[in-house]
């Protein structure tokens, strides 16, 4: 049996994810495919716009056949250990094949990158380091520590989709996974300022819906996806961003320095900057602008802001276990859904158990203005629905 996975966020999901999710299922001819999408908050730390039944609704839509959620403390991480979680759980959900996009079109070269940033020897290590003690982030480091030895992987590890792939791929060979890796090309800039309706980008597209500009916006998505966009605008189930400042702002000003020192991610006194700017800032961009520095990019801050929102520490990461389960967002009404769900009972459930998502399902639903009933309230996606797509009404 093939059965294709995918690893993603669908927020909100658009023509550009239609257009992988068709080619990735026209190279594998699967069975099955199963998407696993992020939570309440998305890898850069950021609310999602739509909840992630919503989003799970997208997905079986454009072809799907069973979505599940990644666990909040594997979502709001960096690459590498967002990729580890989502890897884990597709391979314990039986998935034999793995698409992703990425803005190159020559897999064995991300294929070498992986291998060497798994492995890296002496002289790779001695030139990141050397890199880091210089003030850079991460990432530059290690861009520029790969540029001493190859110019041309410098430039792969430009692009965001890119790295992530290569984490896709550190992370199958990490966890032994019989994962056939398959690369869709992306076009059209990740973070792009404008909407492209045939490669759009989904911050343009969430930016110009926050904006009021709607028409654009649904001129990029699926037909189900606009659909799901009015009716969560009109319903008022989107998450206010001003709502999250104020909970963001209050926690870290009364967060003590030792409660900061433990976050993830952090070192070198960060908490000293952190606690100062939360103290002058009303607003969470303000907030950012403040702390974010080369060696501390904005998604890294980014991801510590949500980390505190959510009472994540360094602690409870370094011992958290890959995902032990699969919390089922939808399915389509097939028999080989239902095989599916008898064969992994142990695995899939219905229910969020973990107490980082249930947090992140409160401070949501908050922000959205909806009762404290998530996500009990919540129903899983059954497709095709027999009456309204919405996991509150289906």
């Amino acid at each position: 049996m093939r059965i294709l996975g995918i690893i993603a966020e669908y927020d909100p999901f658009h023509l550009g994810h239609a257009r992988h999710l068709r080619l990735a299922r026209e190279a594998v001819r699967p069975d099955y495919t199963y998407a696993v999408l992020s939570g309440c908050f998305k890898q850069r730390g950021e609310p999602a716009l739509l909840s992630p039944y919503d989003r799970a609704a997208c997905a079986l839509a454009a072809g799907a056949d069973a979505v599940f959620a990644l666990p909040a403390v594997w979502t709001v991480r960096d690459a590498e250990h967002y990729a580890l979680g989502g890897v884990s759980l597709l391979m314990k959900l039986g998935a034999t094949h793995l698409a992703f996009g990425a803005e190159t079109d020559h897999p064995d070269s991300l294929r070498r990158l992986a291998e060497r940033m798994e492995h890296p020897g002496a002289d790779f290590q001695a030139r990141l380091k050397k890199h880091l003690a210089s003030g850079c982030g991460y990432p530059r480091a290690l861009q520029l520590a790969a540029a001493e030895e190859n110019p041309e992987d410098a430039l792969l590890l430009e692009k965001p989709n890119n790295i992530l792939a290569i984490c896709y791929l550190r992370a199958i060979r990490r966890l032994e996974a019989e994962l056939e890796p398959v690369l869709i090309p992306r076009h059209g800039a990740y973070h792009a300022d404008r909407i492209d309706a045939r490669e759009p980008s989904a911050s343009a597209i969430r930016d110009s819906l926050l904006r009021g500009n709607y028409g654009e916006a649904y001129e990029a998505v699926t037909g189900e996806s606009a659909q799901i966009l009015r009716k969560a605008f009109l319903g008022r189930r989107i998450p206010d961003p001003k709502c999250l400042d104020a909970l963001l702002i209050q926690r870290l000003r009364r967060s003590t320095k030792e409660e900061l020192r433990r976050l993830p991610d952090l070192s070198e006194g960060l908490e000293d900057r952190l606690a100062e700017a939360a103290g002058a800032v009303n607003t969470r961009g303000e907030l950012l602008d403040a702390v974010s520095t080369r060696r501390y990019p904005r998604a890294r801050i980014s991801r510590i802001c949500t980390a505190s929102l959510l009472g994540m520490t360094r602690e409870q990461l370094d011992r958290e276990p890959l995902p032990e389960q699969a919390v089922l967002l939808g399915l389509r009404k097939h028999p080989g859904m239902t095989a599916l769900w008898r064969e992994k009972q142990d695995l899939i459930s219905r229910e969020w158990r973990h107490e980082t998502d249930l947090l992140a399902w409160k401070t949501w639903a908050l922000c959205a203005g909806l009762p404290d009933t998530l996500p009990r309230s919540e129903r899983v996606i059954v497709y095709p629905p027999s009456g309204p797509v919405s996991g509150e009404d289906g």
